[in-house]
C-alpha cells in the first residue's frame, strides 16, 4: 500500500524549520515524525533521536549539504563511526532499518526523504545496523532513490551511512 505524503511546515525561530511526516511509505510505522533542523543535526521529536543532516562524507554548510556522500564497505563503519565519535562525541551509530525508514517520505521524485530537512541526500541504499533475519550474512539497507527497504546488501557493497544518536 502507498500512501500519499503528508508535510506541515512551520518556520520556527531559532529553531528552523519543523516538518512532520507521517504516514511512512512501506513500513509499519502508524506514529507520526516530527522533524526540527538545527543546524547540522536534526532532532526526531517522535522517535527520541538526533539525526546528522548530511550523509558520512558531506559537510553541512549553513544552508546545505556540501560534498560528495562517501560510499563505505560494512567492514569500514566502525572505524568511520569511530573518527567521528573522536570528533563529536560519543553515542553515534547505525540506524536500526526502523529507524532509519521512518525519515523514507514518498514524493514525486527522489530522493524520498524530506528534502528541506536532509538536502543534497544520496538516491540510493544507505546502510543500517540490522542483520537479515532470513540470510545473516546479509543486512538490510533503506533505499531513498525508491523508498523502499532492501534486505539482502552484502559486505563488499559500498553503501552510504547517516548517522543517529540516541537523545
Amino acid at each position: 500500500m502507498v500512501s500519499l505524503k503528508i508535510f506541515k511546515i512551520v518556520m520556527v525561530g531559532l529553531f528552523g524549520v519543523i516538518v512532520t511526516v507521517g504516514p511512512h511509505k512501506l513500513t509499519a510505522q502508524v506514529d507520526e515524525t516530527t522533524l526540527i533542523a538545527q543546524g547540522p543535526t536534526v532532532m526526531d521529536v517522535m522517535g527520541g533521536l538526533d539525526w546528522m543532516r548530511c550523509s558520512i562524507g558531506q559537510v553541512w554548510n549553513g544552508d546545505r549539504c556540501s560534498g560528495k556522500p562517501l560510499l563505505i564497505l560494512s567492514t569500514s563503519v566502525d572505524e568511520v563511526i569511530f573518527r567521528i565519535q573522536s570528533n563529536t562525541g560519543n553515542g553515534w551509530r547505525l540506524p536500526t532499518l526502523n529507524e532509519l525508514e521512518r525519515l523514507v517520505v514518498e514524493q514525486d521524485s527522489p530522493p524520498m526523504i524530506a528534502t528541506e530537512i536532509f538536502p543534497d541526500t544520496y538516491q540510493g541504499l544507505y546502510w543500517t545496523s540490522d542483520i537479515n533475519w532470513i540470510v545473516r550474512e546479509r543486512w538490510w539497507g533503506v533505499n531513498f532513490y525508491t523508498g523502499h527497504r532492501y534486505g539482502r546488501v552484502a559486505g563488499h557493497q559500498t553503501l552510504a551511512v547517516r548517522l543517529v544518536v540516541d537523545r
